[in-house]
């Protein structure tokens, strides 16, 4: 059998934390160099050009990490640093949040990691959910249909047995996502936005324009997923605005197209959001909600975020 040939360097003060990502980059199929202290310049001299780091050590890596390689990130707390720091640099796309001397999510960064070594080209809610999920999806052409499909959220988590606070939660999540999708992200041929200038207006899109709203439940996880045919959010929108709001405690940013608003929106209303961004093509934002926790826990649970940028 071929043995792995792409290399991660994954550096934590915590040795079972490292035991446990030994694990999930084996099943990545990746070769792993595990340490207990900051990276530095000789790591990476093999070529190596994926590094894992924990918030600690992350102004360390900036400053020896190769200029291709890609750094993710473990934080503890939902502090500005780390979004600051991906907003300004472009090699951190990926921010991975734990509780202190929690492991990570194994499956979270087996996801990430094989999308980012192997190309993987993902759509929808189905990559975060067990086998047999049960979703619904459908085609939103109109400010008629975002209305709709608003008003059904909350019923559909009534039944899964949400509290009323989550019910409501997802209502507005829905609506933040799907306004971006109808409102914000559509444009004409020369780039001009449609409809952005005036929110309130009735809008019916064409069929090339409709937005896709996903949303299901595998007993564990609440996901909704929004995509638009646009793909005129930039990551800059993504982090900057959610480091922004998290610096000033709460302000939505209101910058950028697409799913630009309301990052901090995003941000808040899930343990996880995914960004998948194919400029000119496609913007898609997937937020995961954990239902095995309670509002307390989920309210100071440190946040994941992941911006993909494919072509």
């Amino acid at each position: 059998m071929n043995e792995p040939s792409t290399r991660l360097i994954a550096c934590d003060k915590d040795v079972m934390t490292l035991r446990r990502l030994e694990k999930v980059f084996f099943a990545a199929g990746l070769k792993c160099q595990t340490k207990e202290t900051a990276p530095a310049a000789a790591d990476f001299e093999d070529g190596a050009r994926l590094l894992l780091v924990s918030e600690n050590y992350l102004q360390f890596a900036l400053t020896v990490a190769p200029e291709d390689c890609a750094i993710l990130v473990l934080v503890e707390e939902d502090s500005p640093g780390a979004l600051g720091t991906a907003a300004r640099d472009p090699r951190v796309n990926h921010l991975f949040g734990r509780r202190a001397a929690n492991p990570v999510r194994p499956w979270e960064v087996l996801h990430v990691v094989r999308r980012i070594i192997k190309q993987y080209e993902l759509e929808g809610i189905k990559p975060f959910l067990h086998w047999g999920a049960r979703m619904h999806e459908t085609l939103v052409t109109s400010s008629e249909d975002l209305h709709h499909v608003v008003e059904w959220v909350p019923t559909f988590c009534e039944k899964l047995g949400t509290p009323p606070k989550v019910q409501e939660t997802f209502a507005e999540l829905a609506h933040e996502l799907l306004m971006n999708a109808v409102y914000d992200a559509p444009v004409d041929a020369d780039g001009k936005a449609l409809y952005a200038h005036d929110r309130k207006q009735e809008v019916v899109l064409a069929d090339e324009q409709a937005a896709l709203f996903t949303m299901g439940t595998d007993g564990e996880t609440l996901a909704v997923s929004v995509r638009d045919p646009f793909g005129r959010l930039e990551r800059r929108h993504v982090f900057g605005g959610m480091h922004r709001a998290l610096a000033a405690n709460g302000p939505l940013d209101t910058a950028g197209g697409g799913a630009g608003l309301g990052m901090m929106y995003i941000y808040q209303h899930g343990y996880g959001s995914f960004f998948t961004i194919k400029p000119g093509i496609s913007t898609e934002v997937t937020v995961l909600y954990d239902l095995g926790l309670n509002r307390r826990e989920f309210t100071t649970l440190p946040r994941s975020v992941h911006v993909f940028h494919e072509q």
